[in-house]
């Protein structure tokens, strides 16, 4: 009996061990963990290396959702159902004059100016918020715009995706978003400090925020993470 326990924890380690090896190799190649809810027989996008730079900026979205970024794939049809009452149950986009006016909304207002009225009225309140985010806690917040930033290329490319957008129509916004980033922030972990708290200040007492914070560590600490292999400053790519 003790032998087969033995071979049966063994068994175990060994496929979750095969599992994490499949995560780390499909985010080396795809930048995603799971491809499951894509269909890699049909045609598949490939991005130019300065629009993975670009689609790199909404990474934080882009991990919690595995949407893979290194390619385009298309999505298989009940997933891609699921995800657009998804997007319609969030941003209120039924359509392509939906999404381009929410883009557009994001791109010259957002929740950004807002916020960082709101950081200067009440800083001590906020440090205290951000204080008990593990994220967070041990990092000066600046600006905050990168909370619009990141959900520019998120949206975009989820409504080329769902079929809402060309990629002509959603790349604008893709790289609108990324050079506004770049002219804010000089690093990654500024860029996810600001998104991390402009997410806290859209909704503070939201479950995820801990979910977030943990992608947050692992995209600029973790070996196999697609911003190791993406310079912050280097764009357009060569």
């Amino acid at each position: 009996m003790r032998e087969l326990l033995r071979s049966i924890s063994i068994f175990f380690s060994n496929k979750k061990q095969a599992a994490i090896q499949l995560e780390n190799d499909n985010l080396r190649q795809y930048g995603a963990r799971d491809l499951a809810d894509f269909d890699l027989t049909q045609p598949v996008r490939q991005p130019s290396k300065t629009e993975i730079r670009g689609l790199a900026t909404g990474a934080i979205l882009f991990f919690y959702g595995d949407n893979p970024i290194k390619i385009l794939p298309q999505l298989k049809p009940d997933r891609l159902e699921e995800r657009k009452e998804t997007i319609a149950q969030w941003w209120g986009i039924y359509d392509t004059q939906d999404a381009l006016e929410i883009l557009q909304w994001l791109r010259e207002e957002g929740h950004r100016q807002k916020f960082q009225g709101q950081l200067k009225q009440n800083p001590l309140h906020w440090r205290t918020q951000f204080a008990n985010n593990p994220f967070l806690k041990k990092r000066e917040v600046g600006k905050v715009g990168a909370w619009d930033y990141a959900r520019s290329v998120t949206v975009a490319r989820w409504c080329y995706d769902y079929g809402y957008l060309t990629w002509e129509q959603a790349w604008p916004f893709i790289d609108a978003a990324t050079r506004h980033a770049l002219r804010e922030y000089d690093s990654w972990e500024s860029f996810t400090t600001g998104f991390v708290a402009g997410r806290m200040m859209w909704d503070l007492p939201n479950e995820q925020h801990g979910d977030i914070a943990d992608i947050a560590r692992y995209l600029l600490e973790s070996r196999v993470s697609l911003w190791r292999d993406i310079p912050w400053q280097v764009y357009p790519v060569e």
